[in-house]
């Protein structure tokens, strides 16, 4: 194995992962203190020796790796299961594969409960098809990108790196590819994006190099996603074998990376210093734009000769205390996305010395996300067709004070049931992350429903509800000291029980502020 420059050391073999299996794929959790990663062909993996793969871990303690341990849960099943990446709260897994649909392919996300992971969902990708065996790559570290490795519309010749942007959990914009300063006629493998969302490592079997397959970066140079430097080998760091699955740990000091320079070929994950030659960006860019170049399904035309020109309108927002209707100065970050074709994607950054004034896209929606020191961080959504140019668009904030209840009206559960749907942990964590920022904070959860069938029942109904999403929020670290859970059934109505259309205004989940 080649050395590195002077002062550096060798790729070395993290001792307590080495073993007589393929090891690849490794993903750090967002703390650095778990290493998730696949074990190819292991006896207990779930489909024994013959399984492809099996999701792996192990934990740091006082500063070495522990013996790995199989993960156990729905995340590991027959095929083949490898971690993309995990979200900055470390309480979302993106997986590869399709577990309601394996023959579709794509990607799934798993939800950290408790100790536990829960049974992956697949995600949205507009237009995804895969039509390799393979399909690698990474989260961003602030989970907004996903840049992939497959072969898809638009490969030049086996698998490609792509890039996607993320609209919510499990929607995410169509594959875009990296273009042809990243992507070769031969296959480009496990990209990483660096922190900076700028510097990407991938391996290439298309470019030359000590092995089979080497490490290399580049820089992106623009906004488009389509103009990067020239690649440049990680010399120091490739070997006379396969090295792929580059990525950065401890604040981009190291490595950590899979090689096969072994009597068996099977891969080892080793740890390198981080060479003197790779320069990351220490701040993240703040605004990005998806390239115009949409990658198309087969049979999807546009006529080159007529561009679309999409409109644009000024809009001007107000965000106002909701009980005062006070000005308010908040941190705004404008996320949006075209409702026609699915494509275009923009952030746009609002601080507290902005004149709120922008110019959207007059064919998208836009999501809102506010924060304001003393008020409950919302998410609020816009269709821009329903404005009109220079409109001003109010939001309204809930100030955190003694005795403000606040309605969670994105929380939802099964029909009679305490099983929270899985479209109600984007609120969930809004409530969480207030609680965070407010360490003093003490509320009581509330659980109500419509005066329909047994009182008793529905009491019962209601406290359960209440105490799930207590459950919830202790889960991620809130003091249960901090929480208290009531159900009140039918007792508490804000609405007439007369009709349905009121009664499932009844039917809600509260919190209430107690202590501040």
């Amino acid at each position: 194995m080649s050395y590195l420059s002077d002062g550096q050391d060798r790729p070395l073999i993290i001792d307590s992962l080495e073993s007589i299996y393929d090891d690849i794929a490794p993903v750090l959790s967002a703390d650095e203190n778990t290493l998730y990663f696949t074990k190819k062909n292991n006896p207990e993996n779930a489909g024994g020796e013959k399984d492809q793969g099996d999701i792996w871990y192990s934990e740091k303690v006082n500063g070495s790796w522990t013996k790995a341990q199989r993960l156990k849960g729905p995340v590991n099943n027959l095929n083949f299961n490898a971690v993309i990446g995990i979200t900055p709260d470390d309480y979302i897994m993106y997986v590869v594969g399709n577990y309601k649909s394996p023959r579709k392919g794509g990607i799934s996300y798993s939800r950290r409960i408790g100790d536990n992971w829960s049974e992956p969902q697949p995600i949205d990708i507009p237009y995804y098809k895969n039509k390799s065996d393979h399909l690698s790559g990474s989260l961003s570290k602030d989970g907004k990108i996903m840049v992939l490795s497959l072969e898809s519309f638009g490969s030049r010749g086996n698998e490609d790196i792509y890039y996607t942007f993320r609209k919510s959990i499990d929607e995410w914009t169509e594959l875009r590819n990296l273009g042809v300063d990243i992507n070769t006629e031969a296959q480009d493998l496990t990209p990483f994006l660096a922190a900076d969302n700028k510097t990407l490592f991938f391996s290439s079997n298309g470019r030359g190099g000590q092995g089979s397959r080497d490490v290399f970066y580049s820089k992106r140079q623009d906004a488009t996603w389509t103009t990067w430097s020239e690649a440049k080998n990680l010399e120091g760091v490739n070997s006379e074998g396969a090295d792929w699955y580059f990525q950065l740990i401890n604040s981009g000091k190291d490595a950590l990376l899979v090689n096969t320079v072994n009597s068996i070929g099977l891969g080892n994950i080793v740890q390198t210093n981080t060479p003197e030659q790779v320069e990351i960006e220490a701040e993240v860019e703040k605004s990005m734009t998806a390239s115009s170049q949409s990658v198309l399904a087969i049979g999807t035309s546009t006529n080159k000769n007529k561009p679309i020109v999409r409109e644009k309108i000024q809009v001007q927002f107000e965000v106002v205390d909701g009980f005062t209707g006070n000005p308010l100065k908040p941190q705004m970050l404008i996320k949006g996305v075209n409702e026609m074709s699915k494509s275009s994607y923009s952030e746009i950054v609002m601080g507290k010395n902005s004149s709120y004034q922008t110019k959207l896209f007059k064919d998208s929606i836009y999501t809102i996300d506010i924060s304001v020191e003393g008020y409950l961080d919302d998410l609020q959504t816009i269709k821009t067709d329903t404005i009109s140019n220079n409109d001003v668009v109010k939001l309204e904030l809930l100030s955190l004070e003694e005795g403000t209840t606040i309605q969670l009206k994105s929380v939802l559960f099964k029909r009679g049931t305490a099983d929270i749907l899985d479209g109600s942990f984007e609120e969930l964590d809004r409530v969480y992350n207030m609680l965070k920022k407010n360490p003093n904070v003490e509320i009581e959860l509330s659980g109500h429903t419509d005066n329909t069938g047994s009182a008793k029942l529905n009491i019962e109904l209601s406290q359960e509800r209440s105490d799930r999403i207590k459950e919830y929020l202790v889960g991620k670290g809130v003091d249960a000291r901090r929480l208290d859970s009531k159900g009140y059934g039918g007792a508490r109505p804000i609405a007439s029980n007369k009709s349905e259309a009121t009664r499932k205004l009844n039917r809600r989940v509260e919190f209430t502020i107690i202590k501040i």
